[in-house]
């Protein structure tokens, strides 16, 4: 028999070629994984939601414990009065000046000793309220078991001028008015009143002691500098007087190196007797004959008598010949003249900047001083500028929704179950058949009980029916059987009904309900008149025949015997089921190796054989990641459908699947999403208990995952 779900890879085929031509890609693409992360963070609004009613409940807290803080303002105008000190063809110097005037004010309405001034008098010291109780962000009752925190500065005098002072620096800022000479000094404090009194009593306080230093003369800036700029002068003129004394000592000096470069020229082209030697001879000792007395002369001068005073022993004990002499007072003159050249140089610099900064000055002072006004008291403030309301609240929930956004985002990446059909549909890029609701019995039993109708008389093989059969008296018409009819339906439509007769159920791991799965569809099948045939091929670990109710030891022959060419598939056949036009052919007795009873020819014939009787034949096989036995045998049926559990089977586990079935050519036809409960709204009602659902969050786990050791071990 040729493989029938088989699929041949080549570069030929554009969906297989490689991952980046897989439809949609493994994960789909990024608008899928986009609406499927949306679709994800919504399943956890409830974390969002909690988030935003925290961080809403937060801000309510914060306004109801943080002080209400109020601010008054007083303003003074700083003019430009500029017309006296300046002329008018230069007005850019005068707005220049006039900014850093505004801001100079500025600085010094800052200062410590105008504040302590401030702080000192009655008005700011007879003040209730003045210095605001320790703020405390706990609730109250935190109080009786953590006690009372005790004040900041407690063993300080607060109210004490210096002290007082720096609190009330903290309190105040200074800004200039945009586009205008306008300072406003606000206040800031708990109290409406102290914000009034203390804005006011600041400019009045910076006015009047404008007033009194015009009128008492206080020594300004600009005498200091005229006083320094005289004492520079006069040191100016000393090093210039003391130069311009070793002028004519430097020209000679200059005439005599000149002599001396022209007779080394001769000395070296005539003999010592030669008219023009013996003529540039007596001209260098003339010259260095005038230079040492003209030395000796200035260094015995008054103008620069303190430096020599303090090098002359070095001249004095130059007990050596003429040279030698002439030698020490060249360098020594020379020194001499570059010190005083680098320090006129630097002292001419110096007292221009001097002179600059003097006139600069001038002005500023007299625009400071004498063109500073009150413009305007302050107003007892009329409302809290904060907190603010509206920005806490508006925080609040941008904060705690941001927060919930956050956390269900991280669970959302750190989760590793399938919850949706389109999670499951992008994570496989296959198609979901059906979604089968959770089953659980007690749920059943109670659908039976509140129909009120006796059940029909029940064939003894259908009374040992597992309880989560939904196809029983009073389930017929649940909305559980009707899952399995549209699941029968989905299988009818995958293509030509007397063409894909064998239908084969698996899943990635054990737990995930195949065998139920198989068992409901069996009997939905074969509710519609059609001859159906239920085969256990799950050799290592059966229970098809636990769910009809049969003890494995009862059985006398069945798969194992039949594949082992022991029986005829007449001979293994079970009819008494309970199900009309259902038969079963169930596990027979443990197959020492399973793996080579699937993959014999004797299989393939036996498939054929059963077509030929059987309209509908449904294979329960073991799970693909625990054993490899399932993957022998898909390409031998016509519909493979993968059993996925919701909220239980990981996602790697899905993947390795979908990964192990491209290795081998194969696909399924769809997926099957079990103990699927459908999310109508926010709040839907979700069931997550039931059969197959615990013990497997890590699949392989305690089944042999990728060996043959364990799973099948229980023989029952």
């Amino acid at each position: 028999m040729p493989p029938r779900n088989k699929r041949v890879l080549s570069n030929e085929d554009p969906e297989w070629d490689d991952e980046d031509n897989y439809p949609g890609g493994r994960d789909g693409s990024a608008t899928e994984r986009l609406q499927l992360l949306i679709q994800e963070l919504l399943g956890r609004w409830h974390w969002i939601a909690l988030g935003l009613i925290l961080g809403i409940l937060g801000s309510l807290y914060y306004l109801a414990k943080a002080p209400k803080i109020y601010q008054a303002t007083a303003s003074l105008l700083v003019k430009q009065g500029a017309s006296s000190v300046i002329s008018g063809d230069r007005e850019e110097d005068m707005d220049f000046r006039s900014e850093a005037a505004v801001n100079t004010v500025a600085e010094r309405v800052k200062r410590v000793e105008l504040l302590t001034r401030v702080a000192s008098t009655a008005a700011v010291q007879e003040l209730d309220g003045l210095i605001p109780p320790p703020t405390s962000l706990l609730p109250d009752w935190s109080q009786t078991w953590l006690g009372t925190p005790p004040a900041e500065n407690s063993g300080t005098n607060l109210r004490e001028p210096k002290n007082l002072a720096n609190l009330i620096g903290g309190w105040m800022s200074v800004s200039v008015r945009r586009n205008t000479r306008l300072l406003d000094i606000a206040v800031s404090h708990r109290s409406p009143l102290v914000t009034q009194v203390l804005a006011d009593a600041i400019a009045t306080e910076y006015v009047k002691e404008l007033a009194d230093a015009r009128s008492s003369g206080d020594t300004s800036s600009s005498d200091i500098l005229g006083k320094t700029a005289a004492e520079m002068k006069g040191e100016l003129q000393t090093s210039q007087n003391a130069l311009a004394n070793y002028q004519q000592a430097l020209q000679t000096l200059k005439e005599l190196v000149e002599k001396e470069t022209l007779f080394s020229e001769l000395d070296r082209r005539y003999l010592p007797a030669h008219p023009k030697h013996i003529g540039a001879k007596a001209t260098v000792d003339e010259y260095q004959g005038r230079f040492l007395s003209e030395f000796d002369s200035v260094r015995k001068a008054l103008a620069d008598k303190d430096y020599w005073e303090g090098n002359r022993a070095e001249w004095d004990h130059a007990d050596l010949d003429t040279g030698a002499r002439l030698q020490i007072a060249k360098r020594l003159l020379t020194a001499r003249a570059n010190v005083l050249e680098g320090e006129i140089a630097n002292m001419t610099e110096f007292y221009n900047s001097m002179i600059t900064k003097l006139q600069v000055t001038g002005l500023n002072q007299k625009a400071l001083n004498a063109e500073v006004e009150l413009s305007s008291l302050s107003q007892l403030p009329k409302g809290p500028i904060s907190p603010r309301k509206p920005v806490v609240l508006a925080g609040g929930i941008f904060l705690g929704a941001g927060m919930g956004f956050a956390l269900a985002f991280l669970l959302t990446k750190l989760d590793n179950k399938i919850h949706t059909v389109t999670q499951a549909e992008l994570l496989t890029n296959l198609h979901v058949l059906a979604t089968i609701r959770d089953v659980q019995p007690r749920i059943l039993e109670k659908i039976i009980a509140e129909k009120g109708e006796l059940p029909e008389a029940l064939p003894p093989a259908a009374q040992k029916w597992d309880p989560r059969i939904v196809f029983r008296a009073g389930l017929v018409e649940s909305i559980y059987a009707e899952t399995f009819r549209v699941l029968r339906a989905s299988v009818t439509l995958l293509g030509d009904e007397t063409k894909r007769k064998v239908t084969l159920f698996s899943s990635a791991l054990p737990g995930e309900g195949k065998t139920l799965i198989s068992a409901n569809f069996a009997i939905a099948s074969a509710l519609q008149g059609k001859k159906t045939l239920l085969l256990d091929l799950d050799l290592r670990k059966p229970t098809i025949h636990k769910v009809f109710g049969r003890q494995r030891e009862e059985l006398t022959c069945g798969v194992t015997e039949l594949l082992a060419g022991k029986v005829t598939w007449q001979e293994a056949l079970s009819v008494e089921t309970g199900q009309e036009n259902l038969s079963c052919i169930f596990c027979g007795v443990k197959a020492p190796n399973p793996g080579e009873l699937l993959n014999s020819k004797a299989f393939s014939a036996l498939l054929a054989e059963l077509e030929g009787e059987f309209e509908v034949i449904v294979v329960d096989s073991a799970p693909l990641l625990a054993v490899p036995d399932t993957r022998l045998l898909i390409p031998t049926v016509d519909n493979f459908c993968l059993v996925v559990r919701a909220e239980s089977t990981p996602k790697g586990a899905l993947r390795k699947v979908i990964d192990l079935l491209e290795d081998d050519g194969v696909e399924p036809a769809g997926m099957v999403i079990n103990g699927y409960e459908e999310k109508t709204g926010f709040l839907a009602k979700k069931y997550r208990s039931g059969y197959g659902h615990g013990g497997y969050g890590q699949y392989g786990k305690g089944y042999g995952y990728g060996s043959y050791g364990s799973y099948g071990s229980d023989d029952k």
